[in-house]
């Protein structure tokens, strides 16, 4: 490689010209040496004699051998250099397909792995799917298990609360037909009864009596015994019972524990039939006035099952609605007496209860501290009132007033 051109080495006109002009010198003399050198090349060659012509043909071959020789020289190396290329060249192929392949398996896998974590993730999701699905089997087998057990108890509690509410019916009824053993068959001559528990579409109890005109009259009594008020379908479902039955003259509703829903106490309705029923309750009744009372009942219907149909009947019953609304009125008034009775009462109860604190706090003239009591106070009993005296103590156990005199002594 030739040395580079130093700016020293130039002629001093380059140092003193722009360098646009200095470049344009430089070319000038470019082709101007080129001109001169082909021209004293040409003047040269033609002045050589022949053997100066033959040594420089024989340098020429020389050079050009040397030359041939550095070239084959140089090739030589160029090929070992281009087998030694071609070996690296295979070597960086292999290696780069080596890195090609692990870098496209590294890709491959990346991509596997992409499609996987999904699937890993659905199937994650549905092995929580059947974890949370057996977990849920298992809960609905406790629940179905505890909704069978509170089934079984519920039924238990039904079958209970039936049987209760059956052995109460059965309480009341035995109760009704004692007082028609008891009661009613001896007040009523030639009276009959029949116990109709336990068969549909029949009351609970069939009585026949005799009337004063010696006809035969049946009664369909019916009892009932509930903690709430009787309601109006049991109202409803004797009414039918009467009139299913064509020797029925007349219904009698009896509630042993509550009362009979919209009905008053002691008050008769017709059937459709136009059949006389009477509702009576035993509510706090003794066992005596209940007795009293069915007999009573049973006396008012035939009564009106012996008057004559039509306005006889109507009278009758307006006259009985008339005695229980005046009976109600007057246990209304009877009532409102006691109630005024009572406060009164209450009032000379507490007149009393004042009069005594103020007698027992009474304050003697003299004694400003006379209500002071030290311990219970004096012992000595009063006659007017018969209590302990209760004042200050001032000898002994007694007061001044109740202190023993020496002369009592």
């Amino acid at each position: 490689m030739p040395a580079p051109l130093r700016l020293e080495d130039l002629h001093p006109l380059f140092r003193k010209v722009s360098h646009e002009e200095a470049v344009a010198i430089a070319n000038l003399g470019a082709l101007c040496y080129q001109a001169t050198r082909e021209s004293l090349y040409e003047s040269w060659t033609a002045a050589q004699s022949e053997e100066e012509v033959a040594r420089a043909a024989t340098y020429r071959k020389e050079g050009a051998d040397a030359m041939m020789e550095s070239l084959q020289a140089r090739l030589a190396t160029g090929e070992a250099a281009k087998a030694r290329v071609a070996a690296l060249q295979a070597e960086i192929d292999a290696v780069v397909e080596e890195r090609v392949a692990a870098a496209l398996e590294k890709e491959r896998l990346r991509l596997e792995l992409q499609r996987v974590a999904p699937l890993e993730k659905r199937l994650s999701a549905l092995e929580g799917k059947d974890e949370t699905i057996a977990l849920l089997k298992q809960a609905n087998e406790l629940m179905q298990k505890r909704c069978d057990g509170l089934t079984v108890e519920l039924d238990a509690a039904k079958e209970a609360k039936t049987k209760s509410s059956h052995v109460i019916g059965k309480q009341g009824e035995a109760t009704v037909w004692e007082m028609i053993e008891s009661a009613v068959l001896p007040e009523f001559p030639y009276a009959e009864a029949k116990n109709m528990v336990g068969v549909s579409h029949a009351a609970d109890f069939h009585l026949w009596v005799m009337a004063a005109n010696g006809r035969r009259v049946k009664f369909l009594i019916d009892s009932k015994k509930y903690k709430r008020a009787v309601s109006s379908d049991e109202i409803a479902k004797l009414a039918a019972d009467v009139d299913a039955d064509e020797e029925a003259a007349a219904g009698l509703l009896v509630s042993l524990a509550s009362p009979i829903c919209t009905m008053r106490q002691f008050q008769m309705s017709l059937t459709p039939k136009q059949k006389p029923m009477l509702f009576v309750s035993f509510m706090e009744m003794t066992p005596e006035l209940q007795r009293d009372t069915l007999c009573w009942g049973l006396r008012v219907l035939l009564g009106v099952v012996g008057a004559t149909a039509g306005v006889a009947r109507e009278e009758v019953l307006e006259n009985i609605e008339a005695f229980v609304a005046g009976v109600e009125g007057s246990v209304g008034d009877l009532d409102a007496a006691i109630r005024l009775q009572m406060k009164a009462v209450e009032g000379m109860r507490d007149a009393r209860k004042r009069l005594l604190e103020r007698l027992l706090t009474f304050k003697g003239a003299g004694e400003p501290d006379a209500i002071e009591h030290v311990g219970e106070g004096c012992s000595a009993i009063v006659k007017a009132t018969g209590a302990r005296c209760g004042r200050r103590v001032v000898d002994g156990e007694r007061c001044g007033n109740h202190r023993i005199r020496k002369h009592e002594g």
